[in-house]
């Protein structure tokens, strides 16, 4: 007995270990996306403003759109205004980078939820481990860092702590989870309803658990529906309707998408994997993503059909949308399925009889998934449309800028924290912490812009972006502060 207590605190003490090695070096690769101009306005420049307008009690038109519109009406999601008093507690210290520390600290907190899960369903003292590796490993975990921050990323982060403390009954703290997870998206509440299903048809002979399975369905439908019948509609004005419904093949609205499914079964589970964009360019995107997520460990799901049930609502919502890229494995795109598979696959694992299959098992899907992993962020993968500067600790390129950015931290400082200000993508996210930050060509009433003049032109091409920089470079009522050749800064001269 002394020794198996022995054993275990040994093995949590290599879980504290791992989470510490791992986040050292996910806020490494954070640190230096930002710190060398690698995050974008969209998501994270606008994610900052809104941060920042909400600790100030506040639901302002978000500037960085090119459309007059809330951020709320962008992202059904409270999880900002939850989140705002870190702003007070924190950004003096870590500025722009809260929230990227905040997300980060929730990924890992998904992977303590993932160890504990597996510790309470299985003896065998390398199976939690493993499967805490293998949450860090696949794929999408690291592709995830081209999208900087998300609520996808925050939201899924917490399934397998949510699912842990209703295992260990700790309802409290299961509430709390719920809470932040459903407020987060306007869609969570689906991932949600079903986990409930999965949970009521394992536990339907025990009391206590079916009863909070229960709710959990009762509480997820009842939002989802609040959600898109009437904070929806409440939050729409003519110049700014929800366009986050993008499922032309099933209907306009989640009610016509569910009509279309029963009435077409069939025709829905085709849709799940067939190119129906029209584009030859997308036609292998599904195919990839079944095949990198089945080899890491994906395949053992079928050994117990009940897990499908945790996966249904995502690969819908995955594979039926009308944008392609979201079919793939780029992006935060598979950021639900890298975090459920842990719990699912080692949740599986853990049922195997012998505990020696339990370990050669878990071994061999760490070391399939990492070499799958390897091979898709250093090799060939259908869409690769992202810089590896992003997630690509292993390159020089990650810790290289392309501009003298000690130059370019001494210009910013030129201007005001309370000044309005106009900038190009990359800049945007570095100075969203203000009342009000365009973003570049929009210019409105800024008395400052400041922009990369290469490289970050989105959404505009290069000599379109020339075109419009050239109206304020040549404009008597502009004035040039510091003009660094790649890096420009420019003063609106006061009116007289």
């Amino acid at each position: 007995m002394h020794n198996s207590g022995k054993e275990f605190r040994n093995r949590d003490k290599v879980m504290y270990i791992i989470l510490v090695v791992f986040g050292l070096l996910f806020l490494t690769i954070y640190f230096c996306n930002h710190y060398f101009f690698r995050t974008f306005a969209f998501d994270y420049g606008a994610y900052n403003f809104a941060f920042y307008d909400y600790a100030h009690l506040r639901s302002s038109l978000c500037p960085v759109y090119h459309i007059d519109a809330t951020f709320l009406q962008d992202h059904v999601s409270f999880t900002l205004i939850i989140l705002s008093p870190l702003y007070w507690l924190f950004s003096w210290l870590t500025g722009t980078y809260t929230l990227l520390i905040f997300q980060t600290g929730l990924i890992l907190f998904g992977g303590w939820g993932v160890f504990k899960l597996i510790s309470l369903k299985s003896e065998n003292k390398y199976l939690p481990v493993l499967a805490l590796l293998y949450y860090f490993l696949i794929l999408g975990r690291w592709t995830a860092f081209t999208s900087d921050c998300n609520f996808a990323i925050m939201a899924s982060s917490l399934i397998p702590v949510f699912m842990y403390y209703f295992e260990r009954k700790k309802w409290t703290a299961f509430i709390l989870c719920f809470i932040f997870i459903l407020t987060t998206r306007e869609d969570m509440a689906l991932w949600t309803l079903f986990t409930g299903i999965f949970y009521l048809v394992i536990y339907r002979k025990e009391k206590e658990r079916r009863t909070a399975s229960l709710w959990i369905i009762f509480t997820s439908l009842a939002y989802f529906i609040l959600t898109f019948t009437l904070i929806i509609p409440l939050l729409e004005t003519p110049g700014k309707k929800f366009l986050l419904f993008n499922y032309s093949m099933l209907g306009e609205n989640p009610m016509e998408a569910l009509i279309f499914m029963v009435k077409h079964p069939f025709e829905t589970l085709r849709l799940l994997f067939v190119n129906f964009s029209g584009e030859p360019l997308y036609d292998k995107v599904k195919t990839e993503f079944y095949l990198v997520y089945l080899l890491s460990g994906g395949m053992l799901v079928f050994l117990r059909p009940q897990y499908l049930l945790l996966f249904i609502p995502i690969l819908a919502k995955k594979m039926l949308n009308d944008d392609p890229i979201r079919w793939s494995v780029e992006l935060y795109y598979s950021i639900e399925f890298v975090s459920i598979l842990p719990v699912a696959v080692y949740g599986i694992i853990s049922s195997f009889r012998s505990r020696k299959l339990q370990t050669i098992s878990g071994v061999l899907i760490c070391l399939v998934t990492l070499a799958i992993t390897t091979h898709k962020l250093t090799g060939r993968r259908e869409l690769k449309w992202w810089p590896v500067e992003k997630y690509a600790f292993w390159q020089k390129e990650m810790y290289s800028p392309v501009v003298d950015i000690s130059a370019v931290y001494e210009t910013l400082k030129k201007i005001p924290d309370d000044a309005k200000v106009s900038a190009s993508g990359r800049i945007v996210p570095h100075l969203a912490f203000r009342k009000t930050i365009y973003y570049f060509p929009r210019v409105d009433d800024a008395e400052y812009l400041v922009v990369f003049r290469e490289n970050d032109t989105y959404p505009l091409n290069q000599e379109q972006f020339d075109i419009e920089l050239k109206k304020y470079t040549d404009s008597e009522g502009w004035v040039t502060g510091v003009d660094g050749g790649p890096f420009l800064l420019l003063m609106r001269k006061p009116l007289k």
